[in-house]
């Protein structure tokens, strides 16, 4: 499925996922040093989280280089007990009603995590006609709708989530900043406002995206 000069996939639990995992690699552990090398000896990032998850990757469809990737954490899918990141670094806001995931079904939401862009392909880059967090946010919407998902939270930098309101995200905060890997803030992203801001004459491929999302997980479910 092709969205502007990107090509997405879509993988799921023990798929592989060899080229995301080392493209994470290459930014979380070689580029931002948020994880240890040692835990990634064979040049790979992945953790518990990724057996409970649906991802994508993005590929330049002129060069087929890796330009990005997104998985979204399903949190209906952990083991009995298992609280995502989100849900365990979670804080109120002062006069803030917050969030309480106890009361929210956990088959409607998903934890948007390890957004990853590779350096070609980010915001102000002259190497590509659209950002891929453009093509994620597609991505995003279509996996979303194909999983039944209401809602996608995320712990963002402050920093990166106001360049991705640039780019029609709309994030609301619904909890205190924490540390976590850096100063990260909870945000929560409603599917349907995120489909509202794609514009006319982008909705035949966010359109073709979410058929195409939707028949991936049908043959994924047999």
């Amino acid at each position: 499925m092709v969205v502007g000069p990107f090509r997405i996939t879509f993988a799921i639990g023990e798929d592989d996922r060899t080229e995301e995992y080392r493209l994470r690699y290459n930014v979380f552990v070689e580029e931002c040093c948020f994880e240890s090398p040692d835990r990634c000896a064979d040049g790979l990032e992945r953790d518990e989280f990724d057996r409970a998850s649906c991802s994508m990757l993005l590929h330049d469809v002129a060069t087929g280089q890796v330009a990005g990737c997104q998985r979204l954490v399903l949190p209906d899918l952990l083991p009995p007990g298992t609280l995502t990141n989100l849900e365990r670094q979670y804080q109120l806001l002062p006069d803030h009603p917050g969030v309480d995931f106890t009361a929210i079904p956990r088959n409607s939401w998903a934890e948007a995590s390890r957004t990853t862009v590779a350096a070609p392909y980010r915001w102000g880059a002259s190497s590509t006609s659209m950002p891929a967090m453009v093509a994620i946010k597609f991505g995003s919407i279509a996996l979303a709708t194909a999983f039944g998902r209401q809602s996608l939270y995320s712990l963002s930098e402050p920093h990166t989530a106001r360049l991705i309101r640039r780019l029609g995200f709309p994030m609301v905060q619904v909890g205190a900043p924490v540390v976590f890997h850096g100063r990260r803030v909870p945000f929560r992203m409603d599917i349907e406002a995120m489909a509202r801001s794609v514009h006319d004459t982008e909705q035949l491929v966010l359109d073709d995206l979410i058929r195409g999302a939707l028949e991936w997980r049908r043959r994924w479910l047999r």
